[in-house]
């Protein structure tokens, strides 16, 4: 069977959309899978409503993201849509010259968002440091920690 949510194709035009946004700066894996985090929760760090629901595990979604990148990346990267670069400091990505066209060509909803989020997230966090990106991501963290630990309390007196 196919997985359509957070499948390769899904991921890959992802990272293709925030490497767009980006352009022409690079990034890394890490600093995808951080952007690609925020632009999916983009409510919780004041950035319009987000693509994805804000489920109570969702802090969760970065143990698993990388690999899923990772995917996302060699499909569209096979499809020309990325540029790689190997350089002294690691591998970088960037939006090849056909990732606009590709995005303009489709008119989903869905992307027309995603697009939105990704322009709001690269301008928003595009300048900043991993570290700085992780320091956002973790105090948006500790209240989805509170949040979580609310709902486990109230299943158990349900």
């Amino acid at each position: 069977m196919t997985q359509l949510l957070n499948g390769s194709l899904e991921v890959g035009v992802r990272v293709v959309a925030m490497l767009a946004a980006l352009y022409p700066t690079q990034a890394d894996l890490t600093r995808i899978v951080l952007l690609d985090h925020v632009v999916l929760h983009s409510e919780d760090f004041e950035g319009g409503t987000s693509l994805h629901p804000a489920t109570p595990g969702r802090v969760g979604e970065l143990g698993i993201k990388r690999e899923l990148v990772r995917k996302g990346i060699r499909l569209m990267g096979a499809r020309g849509l990325l540029v790689r670069d190997a350089t002294l400091d690691g591998i970088y990505y960037l939006a090849s010259d056909d990732a606009r066209p590709f995005l303009d060509s489709m008119d989903a909803p869905y992307l027309a968002l995603l697009r939105e989020r990704c322009s709001w997230a690269a301008s928003e966090f595009g300048s900043l440091s991993d570290d700085a990106i992780r320091t956002r991501l973790s105090e948006v963290f500790g209240w989805w920690a509170e949040e979580f630990e609310n709902l486990n309390r109230q299943e158990l007196h349900d």
